[in-house]
């Protein structure tokens, strides 16, 4: 498809934000829906009505009428040309169908095991828990127990539902009890409750696009939960033992005993459980749901919760990548529109979204890649972004590979500048869904380094819990990195191990699903499976870069290189040349759509900024301006603050 010019000045509805409006199907739609139109809006997600007021006594997904309320809300979108995504839940987290999955089975609800200590001696079972599953002494030599009691015993792994302290308490829209997505059958009960119902009752059904669900997770990590808890909960479900057996060929309760473990060193029974947790986790819960999706005509997409650290990915879900990587369209929740914040807000922003543009890149589903960008974290003057700071986020968001907005973030809040905001990012969706990332750096994602030094703490994920030193350090290198490589004009994408070990290696290069890299730097990776580490051997030989930085696997001799981006800089080939008035202001991503090279320029700086641009073709540059729609056949250019363009050979 060649270049639109048109479409590039006045994007189409589907290049457009999605309002996320969950009243659409209440009363007359057509107002609401011409509004967003007016704002600048292409599209929508929406649900059947909730019945939150205190006056309403109908129940959430009982009448047959709201179903036909939002037949009616889709048909008025259809007649408008916009598009419609179906929200899965009242409120958030998704799972619960407010009470429904649960109805009749309390046996579904998420479960944590947790670990007491005492003085070797007979134990009886707390009221507070269900059952014990294992004992034994501090050395793990089991002892005799039961489900009430355990003789002799100086550690003690009991069973419970968890509530307190976690998300299904502690989130924003209410305390309510939540299903465990360890669950198959828990996970099922929801697709019943929720999925099965709006297929069979909405007869507008093939006109959504996609489902999205929002922030599901396992709750057996707290979260928004600043005072200490009594005990500490990794996940459990009843098939969790057997699935362990399966995956390991070892037994769970061999590794029960280093599971709460805080000494500071790597522990192999940590990284299977972990491994066992995120199987289990995407097996029940999101494969489930991508299949039910898939088998009715529907994309999987939404977000997940607290995207930002490693350290919150393990408890909330094993490994947060592979759960990403399940979703049609994957992504992610936004809740800063600060640039500045992005970068440096103790919630890591940038980080958030680079995990999922890697997911992303990686499985090459890179069609549609969601924000849900809902601006509340940092407010600035007078409690609020300007339109300058929202747009700068966003076009940082587009940078990690985001291409798709839905957005709580309402248009009064921009006032007239809403609708140039709406376009500015319709453009960028137009250009670059569909680009392929040509950028050859690879950053590992270090998971199985956190899952082998991970233990869980008293305090909510996000609350500054306790946290290994490794933990901390992988953390930090990843910021570092995502900050200067971006400096040095470079882009990358995060990998992880199983893309590693998928990719085919052909001269000094790794590739699969449309993503090559011939770069990759291995922050304080202090752990790699030896299929994986034989693989980045053969990578490296066959002359690909293969750079350690911040820490390395105990025993290695591979050197650690101080400034990966220095080297990086080096040896980089990026086919643009940036000279800038503003140094390491402006941001440089390349891309290739249809065999033509893209460059996506950002000025990360809030000012106006002078850029000289020299493509290493010697063809003259047309700079396509995503904030004004002009487009320029020039060297020189002035960018906006907080603003993009993007640059075509």
């Amino acid at each position: 498809m060649a270049f639109d010019r048109e479409r590039f000045l006045d994007p189409k509805n589907e290049d457009r934000p999605y309002m996320l409006r969950h009243d659409a199907a209440e009363g007359d739609p057509g107002p609401k829906l011409d509004g967003l139109l007016k704002a600048g809006f292409g599209g929508l997600v929406t649900n059947v009505p909730w019945h939150t007021g205190k006056a309403d006594p109908s129940v959430y997904l009982a009448p047959d009428a709201d179903f036909q309320s939002l037949d009616r809300a889709a048909e008025a979108a259809e007649e408008r040309g916009m598009g419609v995504w179906l929200y899965d839940e009242k409120g958030y987290p998704s799972g619960s169908a407010d009470g429904w999955t649960m109805l009749g089975h309390p046996e579904y609800e998420a479960r944590g095991i947790a670990e007491i200590r005492q003085e070797r001696g007979n134990f009886s079972k707390p009221d507070t828990f269900e059952k014990i599953v294992f004992a034994c002494l501090n050395d793990g030599t089991p002892v005799p127990f039961d489900a009430n009691g355990a003789e002799g015993a100086e550690k003690i792994y009991l069973v419970r539902p968890v509530f307190e302290g976690s998300h299904a308490q502690k989130c924003g829209w209410g305390p309510r009890h939540y299903p465990n997505l360890m669950d198959r059958e828990a996970v099922a009960a929801f697709i019943r409750c929720t999925y099965d119902r709006y297929y069979e009752k909405t007869g507008t059904f093939p006109r959504f696009e996609a489902v999205f669900t929002d922030e599901p997770s396992l709750m057996s990590g707290y979260v928004n939960c600043g005072v200490p808890m009594p005990y500490v909960f990794v996940p459990w479900a009843e098939d969790l033992p057997r699935v362990f057996r399966e995956m390991h060929g070892r037994e769970l309760t061999e590794d029960l005993p280093v599971l709460f473990s805080r000494e500071e060193r790597f522990e192999e029974g940590k990284l299977r459980f972990w491994q066992t947790v995120g199987k289990m986790t995407e097996d029940a819960f999101f494969a489930q749901i991508e299949g039910w999706c898939a088998e009715h005509g529907i994309a999987f997409s939404g977000h997940c919760l607290l995207e930002e650290s490693l350290s919150m990915h393990i408890p909330l879900y094993g490994d947060l990548l592979r759960q990403l990587k399940t979703f049609d369209w994957p992504g992610v929740d936004m809740l800063t529109g600060s640039a500045e914040s992005y970068w440096n807000s103790p919630a890591d922003f940038a980080m958030a979204a680079r995990y999922v543009g890697g997911a992303a890149r990686m499985t090459g589903k890179t069609g549609r890649v969601m924000v849900e960008i809902c601006p509340i974290a940092g407010k600035t003057h007078e409690g609020d972004f300007t339109f300058e700071e929202q747009r700068g986020t966003m076009a940082l968001l587009f940078r990690a590979g985001i291409n798709h907005i839905n957005s709580y973030l309402s248009p009064e809040r921009l006032g007239e500048d809403f609708p140039v905001y709406a376009a500015m990012f319709g453009r960028a969706a137009y250009l670059l869904r569909g680009a392929r990332f040509t950028g050859e750096i690879g950053v590992y994602c270090p998971t199985e380094t956190v899952q082998g030094f991970y233990y869980p703490d008293f305090v909510g994920v996000n609350c500054n819990p306790a946290l290994p030193d490794a933990v901390r350090l992988a953390e930090k290198t990843l910021a570092d990195l995502n900050r200067s490589l971006g400096a040095a004009g470079l882009d990358y994408t995060l990998v992880d191990g199983p893309w590693v070990k998928e990719a085919a290696l052909e001269n000094g290069r790794l590739a699969a699903n449309g993503l090559t890299v011939s770069a990759l730097v291995m922050p304080a990776v202090r752990s790699l499976d030896e299929e994986t580490r034989k693989k980045l051997e053969a990578f490296e030989k066959s002359g690909g870069t293969l750079i350690w930085t911040g820490a390395k696997p105990e025993g290695s001799a591979v050197p650690l290189t101080e400034d990966p981006a220095a080297v990086l800089r080096e040896i980089t080939e990026t086919g643009i040349r940036i000279q800038s008035s503003e140094p390491g202001a402006i941001l440089v991503s390349p891309y290739e759509k249809e065999g033509r090279p893209l460059w996506y320029l950002v000025n990360n700086s809030p000012k106006e900024t002078k850029i000289r641009i020299t493509l290493a073709s010697g063809n003259p540059p047309e700079i396509r301006d995503l904030l004004t729609g002009a487009v320029t056949e020039t060297q020189d250019y002035k960018i906006p603050p907080y603003s993009a363009v993007i640059v075509a050979e």
